[in-house]
């Protein structure tokens, strides 16, 4: 069965910084770290990581780092749960000068970026997959790439890590009962959470449905939040799956100011750790799109809601020397780029 490649023109996983974390970490592979780190664990020695109260990075570079191969270090062992493989983990980066230890950039104050543990992720990015597998959240870990490492000219790459939260990779909240007997049915397998969707009956309805299964008690979902969840996607005409994460066997992410309107509405307002389902008349989701498959269907989705995060927010302009803060708010972030379906 062919898959939808996307639920809209623009759908693209938006990393929190410019620098991502997976990218970023992807590039040393081959160096897989013991539990306490790899590579030059000495030459990391001078580096040290404060979290302020307004929730701030602030990295201490105490002395040259001399590392000449990819190393990492944990700088503090975490003190709460475990992350295992199928979690999600949420990781707090810092971009760091690794001269002068100036933070560069940084997702503490603006929403971590959720990780998914598992066999893909451990075979493509090893050196990720251990660092949080073999930690604990509150772990905070220093990771250093020497420039010589990517090429002839290149600087050195200083981040600093922190697992901020571990979370299922399915909802978890309290079941919601559902009175519209209209609806079609869902039903969860027992073991890892994924929904069926029972062929829906009658005429599909032309107003766009939202009807929570699962209540999460997570932070809300803002307008334009980049979200991380596990999703299932039926015809209403024949009840046929078009689209799935959970086939593709890892959670989807994306911002909502991509999706189509149905998605976009349908999830502002609700809680991390909900199950939704979303019924999407043609007019809130393909029905414009002249010539798509699905164009006037009628879309059935069940969506697991497992993190959301503001969209990034850019640093404000320097403002000419002698002149104090206007107190206007940064200016809007440039839509991503397309992504072709």
């Amino acid at each position: 069965m062919s898959r939808i490649p996307s639920l809209s023109r623009r759908f693209r996983a938006a990393a929190p910084l410019s620098l991502s974390l997976v990218g970023a970490l992807l590039l040393a592979g081959c160096a897989a770290p013991e539990p306490r780190g790899s590579g030059d664990l000495e030459a990391l020695e001078p580096i040290s990581l404060t979290v302020n109260e307004d929730g701030v990075p602030e990295v201490t570079v105490d002395g040259a780092i001399e590392a000449t191969e990819i190393s990492s270090r944990v700088l503090q062992d975490g003190d709460g749960a475990d992350v295992n493989e199928g979690d999600i983990a949420l990781v707090q980066t810092a971009i760091v000068d690794p001269e002068s230890g100036e933070v560069t950039a940084e997702n503490f104050t603006q929403g971590a970026e959720a990780v998914f543990l598992n066999e893909k992720l451990k075979e493509g990015n090893d050196v990720l997959y251990d660092m949080l597998d073999q930690n604990k959240v509150g772990a905070q870990i220093s990771f250093f790439m020497p420039g010589a490492q990517m090429g002839q000219g290149a600087p050195d790459q200083l981040m600093v890590f922190q697992i901020a939260d571990v979370r299922p990779a399915r909802a978890a909240g309290e079941s919601v009962e559902v009175t519209d007997e209209s609806l079609p049915a869902v039903t969860l397998n027992e073991d890892s959470g994924e929904p069926t969707i029972e062929k829906p009956e009658g005429d599909a309805p032309e107003d766009l449905v939202v009807q929570p299964l699962i209540e999460g008690d997570g932070a809300e979902v803002g307008e334009g939040d980049h979200v991380t969840v596990q999703y299932t996607g039926v015809k209403w005409s024949d009840g046929e799956e078009f689209d799935s994460s959970w086939s593709r066997g890892e959670p989807s992410g994306f911002p909502l100011s991509g999706v189509v309107a149905g998605w976009s509405e349908g999830l502002q307002g609700q809680k991390v750790g909900s199950q939704v389902l979303i019924v999407v008349p043609p007019s809130k989701g393909y029905g414009d799109s002249d010539g798509h498959e699905l164009q006037e269907e009628t879309l059935v989705f069940v969506v697991d809601i497992l993190h959301t995060m503001p969209p990034a927010q850019p640093a404000p302009a320097p403002q000419p020397e002698g002149e104090g803060d206007t107190g206007d708010a940064p200016a809007s972030p440039s839509a991503s780029p397309s992504a072709s379906e």
